[in-house]
């Protein structure tokens, strides 16, 4: 079963918060989390149907300890990229003890304590305004397939004001979900969301952005972002649909969000040094040509990323500078179009005091 709170609403399954999960499903070798309800992934391509909607990046377990210790059981499928989770004590990344470990494709416990110097961090935290709580435990899956096994120790759910209330949704290729980026922080969005303070909803789908038109619906259905951004057509440059068909996706995906009204940065294929480099510019041509009207604000992919000295080896994916360029970039566009959006409400985490999200309700889990 899918996430009986709703869409895009905060999933509690153990005593514990899985962020940016919208069902999981329970497999032999684990509970499996998708990032996308079931019904939509139907709807789509046979890819992120089954593949990559299950992939993690942009995944946490988050929770506040009860007791002394908590260990979590997990595992990984065979991945040819290294599979580690980072943990993070609210925005502070952990100590060497902590700071990351390597999941195996057979189960792997991971032991998590508080720092003893843990008031230090809240003093920290609330002198530099930080974005998140630091009792909040994040717990950062991979880029890989993530299964969860079950845990060891007393959690609670985080309280609502552990973390940003304002929540920055990013949709595209694996360039968006992390691919070259080496490690869940140092994804584009990831370091767009952070520079504003607000939380990231990771909506990278490797190899499988095609623009779905249910896709665009699903986005649109969630009324838990303030604002967004779509990355459109690098995975489309190899698929066998004409020119025509693919600007009438375009049209129909980007019509759905300018409906929508909400601000939408727009933007089309980074540079790459690959092939079809003249169906790259006439892609771009078509996105430039459709991203307007309601919230939309057109960039070129050529000017968020230019250097093409920051692409990988794969002439594909953008490095980890390559991400930062995105990243930096891309903020500064944003802020050029005012900051109101941007600045967390007083009142907001006032109203919200210190509930646990979604009244501590478990999520059922679906038998696969």
């Amino acid at each position: 079963m899918g996430n009986e709170a709703g869409r895009g609403t905060d999933m509690i399954y153990d005593r514990m918060e899985f962020y940016n999960v919208e069902a999981i499903v329970k497999e032999e070798k684990g509970c499996k989390m998708s990032r996308l309800p079931r019904d939509v992934a139907q709807r789509l391509d046979y890819g992120i149907r089954e593949g990559t909607s299950f992939l993690t990046t942009g995944v946490e377990l988050r929770f506040r300890m009860i007791g002394d210790e908590v260990k979590l059981h997990l595992r990984v499928s065979l991945e040819e990229e290294a599979q580690m989770v980072l943990i993070y004590f609210g925005a502070i990344q952990g100590g060497w003890q902590y700071a990351s470990k390597t999941l195996g494709t057979t189960e792997t416990v991971i032991s998590i304590k508080y720092p003893e110097n843990l008031e230090i961090l809240e003093t920290i935290s609330e002198r530099e305004k930080l974005s998140f709580h630091p009792r909040m435990v994040r717990v950062l899956l991979p880029y890989g397939t993530c299964f969860y096994l079950g845990k060891e120790g007393d959690t609670e759910p985080p309280l609502v004001s552990d973390s940003p209330q304002k929540r920055y949704l990013a949709y595209g290729s694996s360039i968006t979900h992390g691919s070259m980026a080496l490690l869940p922080p140092h994804t584009y969005p990831s370091r767009i969301a952070e520079s504003f303070g607000m939380d990231c909803i990771n909506q990278g789908y490797a190899g499988s952005a095609f623009m779905e038109k249910p896709m665009a619906e699903y986005i649109a259905a969630r009324k838990d972002w303030t604002l967004a951004t779509v990355e459109m057509g690098i995975n489309m440059l190899n698929k066998p649909l004409s020119d025509e068909d693919y600007e009438k996706r375009i049209k129909e995906f980007l019509g759905v969000l300018a409906k929508d009204g909400r601000t939408v940065f727009v933007t089309d294929i980074f540079t790459h040094n690959g092939e079809k480099q003249e169906r790259t510019a006439i892609f771009r041509d078509i996105v430039r040509r459709h991203a307007h009207g309601g919230g939309l604000i057109y960039t070129p992919g050529e000017y968020l990323l230019s250097n093409p000295a920051y692409v990988s080896a794969d002439l594909t994916h953008p490095t980890v500078k390559g991400m930062e360029q995105i990243a930096r970039r891309w903020s500064e566009v944003m802020r050029a179009y005012g900051t109101g959006i941007w600045q967390e409400s007083e009142q907001q985490v006032r109203r919200h005091g210190t509930f646990h999200k979604c009244g501590l309700q478990e999520t059922e889990i679906t038998e696969r």
